[in-house]
């Protein structure tokens, strides 16, 4: 029998719960408080805390103080991936809070989430800068006009492709149960937007604000209507 390490283990058992995976998954928007996760995943805080414990021990989340609140996040990037990988050949969890503003536009980890994110990939896919994903969640391939529309969005290319990590992917969003872009392309995406004062974030939250240049930004080069949103 092949020996294996008692940390991929301690992992594994620690990812076979449901209500730990939620949370890990929830977390990819970035970090939340106990009780902003009670609502999100529907456990009461003693549960929830008990499973938090699991997921701290075992490395895959860390929590910081912030006056009378505890903030969970993920540990690391590697875990980000872990769980982006995880979406690859899974279901990430249902819809829950659909009028709330981590709903509208959020953080999925590093890459642009809700309402918003699943605009921006639908605009991408109908500009021909990506096209149409054969499944969901899974990778993304770029469309003929995807050099010329991602250099407007100061996005390079050749960058994202040099990451080590999956470099295009349609991500389930939990909210819209629609695709969001992620991956490496995603997460260049997210980062110029965030350059340019499109977006900012909400503090204490895992939602961001559309700024008044982001509004013009997004419909002069993708024709997204952020007011609908």
């Amino acid at each position: 029998m092949m020996d294996t390490s008692p940390r991929l283990l301690a992992i594994a058992q620690a990812l076979a719960d449901p209500l730990r995976l939620a949370v890990l998954h929830h977390l990819m928007g970035g970090p939340s408080s106990v009780s902003e996760l009670m609502t999100l995943v529907g456990a009461e805080q003693s549960r929830l805390s008990n499973h938090l414990s699991v997921l701290r021990e075992r490395g895959l989340v860390r929590s910081t103080r912030q006056g009378r609140h505890v903030l969970y996040e993920l540990h690391d990037g590697a875990v980000a991936r872990l769980v982006e990988s995880l979406s690859q050949i899974g279901v990430a969890p249902a819809r829950t809070v659909k009028s709330a503003p981590v709903a509208r536009a959020r953080t999925c980890y590093d890459h642009l989430a809700g309402r918003l994110g699943v605009a921006v990939f639908k605009a991408l896919v109908a500009g021909r800068a990506l096209t149409t994903p054969s499944s969901i969640p899974g990778d993304v391939e770029l469309g003929p006009r995807a050099h010329r529309l991602f250099e407007q969005l100061g996005v390079d290319l050749e960058v994202a492709r040099r990451e080590r990590r999956r470099f295009a992917t349609a991500c389930l969003d939990w909210t819209e149960r629609q695709p969001h872009l992620g991956g490496a392309l995603g997460a260049a995406l997210w980062s110029e937007v965030m350059a340019r004062g499109w977006i900012a974030r909400r503090p204490g939250t895992r939602a961001v604000v559309i700024t008044a240049a982001g509004s013009r930004g997004l419909k002069r080069t993708l024709g997204v209507a952020v007011k609908g949103l």
